[in-house]
């Protein structure tokens, strides 16, 4: 399939993209339980619970994602930390490289995402941060848009991902990871904030399905920067 006939993947952002515009945004639903209540529980299906939210300030809504992976949590973050594979899992995504390092826990990222002829592609210039909680056994990885002087110019429009994020923390005596993936993104350009938050809908599910899938390849191992650093914290300990 050409690539410009693909759906319009900006819609489905980073980490990182899939839905559909057949899907409307339920005007009500649950609210979750918890110290964050904002969020509105849109559905659950597979195991997968995805929700909602409303910023403030803000026209775009947010997104989440939160479901269990049968691996163990450094196998799932490799494949989050793994750039040169991102192709595999995240629909539309016409390149993705590493810019620069700035530290063992944070890098900066460029990703260009095709869209349907009618529309210009979009990309992203993006920190990410890893934060790791030993006791807790969890991975936070940070997102957001910067300004980095190592970015290409390009004829793209530039997206902002405002803030993105996976929380991976190591359930069932490390055999298995619990994934929280959350997302809020203006595209930027002449979208209307209303296409943008229907077409994202189904963020949150195939995010987690699609990461279920690429984490069972065979041919998927621990990425060794990651393994490093989980080393350092004392999360195996």
């Amino acid at each position: 399939m050409n690539r410009k006939q693909r759906p319009n993947s900006l819609l489905k952002p980073f980490l990182f993209l899939a839905a559909t515009l057949l899907l409307a945004t339920p005007s009500s639903g649950a609210a979750l339980e918890g110290a964050d209540t904002g969020w509105i529980r849109m559905r659950t299906e597979n195991g997968i619970v995805v929700s909602r939210k409303d910023v403030a300030g803000s026209p775009f809504l947010a997104f989440r994602g939160e479901g269990d992976i049968d691996e163990p949590l450094l196998l799932v973050g490799s494949v989050l930390v793994d750039i040169a594979r991102d192709r595999e899992w995240i629909d539309s995504l016409v390149e993705s490289k590493l810019l620069r390092t700035v530290s063992e826990t944070e890098y900066i990222t460029y990703t260009h995402i095709g869209t349907p002829i009618t529309m210009s592609d979009r990309d992203f210039v993006t920190d990410v941060t890893l934060a790791i909680q030993p006791i807790e056994k969890r991975l936070d990885i940070q997102m957001h848009s910067v300004s980095d002087p190592t970015a290409p110019t390009t004829r793209y429009v530039r997206g902002e991902l405002m803030r993105s994020s996976f929380t991976l923390t190591s359930i069932d005596g490390g055999r298995r990871t619990h994934v929280v993936a959350e997302i809020h993104c203006d595209p930027k350009g002449s979208i209307a904030a209303w296409v943008v938050n229907r077409f994202q809908n189904d963020w949150g599910y195939n995010t987690i399905k699609n990461l279920r899938t690429q984490v069972r390849k065979p041919d998927v191992a621990v990425h060794p920067r990651l393994k490093a650093v989980l080393e350092e914290k004392g999360f195996f300990n």
